[in-house]
């Protein structure tokens, strides 16, 4: 555990330069005198650690010292895939194993690299999670990710859309985080199947290893199956007269193959002909963008709308 800690100490100066002890305290979880302690032993095994006193001090090493130590354990190599995706790290368990892997890539850098890598970081980042939401819980996430890293089959506890649990065996091929929600894809009775994590209630491992296909490529069969998905319903026509400041929720629930045709950057009424996945869907996604949208065709979709409308108003009357 001590050597894992100076071994951190170490890197986090060579990324870093110089860093004060409290800053050091805080991302190792110790105690300063903790720090100080470990600083000393640095220090006796003939590493150049300087203490530098006052307001501005810390602890630094000499420009151009660099220890060769930055190996990547297997751990730490298996959460290189997530990185720019701290959060989908630590719902795995592997913040921890993320965070040593990073320093010791940022370690291994010098000169222009290291500048345009610390560029890079201070001005772009990532967040899959969508907007106005909260994740969804996950009890199970860790026993399907172990299954899946191990190619066990498993055995699932799973809540079908009308509320029953069902108990279903598969073989798990790899896991999605897609806006903000974690997905299984399995093969089951030889098909591909999708499940999502916040229904499973139970995940369990089981001693049969996994099938799975030679050559397998999991984002690939992810973006068939997401299209598969998205043309499964029969498209409906509606035409919609939007004021500007709907454009973007509009966008967000029409139908994937109608949604090049919103432009929200539109600053006057628009009058558009945008697909959806059905009659139904239509009617419930157009009335949560209130007065500020007008359905022009078909009547039967107007005047369902103006019903609802009704029953609305006289509920709140």
């Amino acid at each position: 555990m001590r050597a894992s800690r100076l071994l951190s100490l170490l890197l986090h100066l060579q990324v870093r330069g110089q860093v004060t002890g409290p800053e050091l305290a805080a991302r190792l979880q110790v105690s300063e005198r903790t720090v100080q302690r470990d600083v000393e032993a640095l220090a006796a095994a003939g590493i150049p650690i300087r203490s530098v006193r006052g307001p501005a001090g810390g602890y630094s090493l000499p420009g151009g010292y660099r220890t060769r130590l930055t190996g990547l354990g297997a751990a730490e190599a298996q959460a290189l895939a997530f990185l720019g995706l701290s959060g989908a790290a630590e719902a795995l368990g592997l913040s921890d194993q993320l965070n040593a892997a990073q320093h010791k890539l940022w370690a291994a850098l010098s000169g222009d690299a290291r500048e345009h890598a610390d560029r890079s970081a201070q001005r772009f980042h990532l967040d899959p999670v969508r907007w106005y939401g909260s994740a969804e819980p996950t009890p199970a996430l860790a026993g399907v990710a172990e299954a899946v890293w191990l190619d066990r089959r498993l055995r699932l506890r799973y809540a079908a859309r009308g509320g029953t649990a069902r108990e279903r065996v598969v073989d798990p091929l790899g896991l999605v985080l897609a806006a903000g929600d974690w997905y299984l894809v399995a093969r089951r009775d030889g098909a591909r199947r999708t499940y999502r994590i916040s229904r499973v209630l139970g995940a369990q491992a089981l001693d049969e290893a996994a099938d799975r296909p030679a050559g397998y490529d999991l984002a690939a069969d992810w973006a068939d199956a997401r299209s598969q998905l998205e043309s499964r319903h029969e498209l409906v026509t509606v035409t919609v007269l939007a004021d500007p400041a709907v454009l973007p929720g509009l966008r967000r629930v029409v139908a994937v193959a109608g949604q090049h045709l919103v432009d929200v950057a539109a600053t006057e009424p628009v009058r558009l002909e945008v697909p959806f996945e059905g009659l139904a869907w239509a009617a419930t996604a157009l009335l949560g963008l209130g007065a500020g949208i007008e359905v022009l065709a078909p009547a039967s979709l107007r005047e369902r709308l103006a019903a609802e409308a009704r029953a609305v108003a006289d509920r709140y009357r």
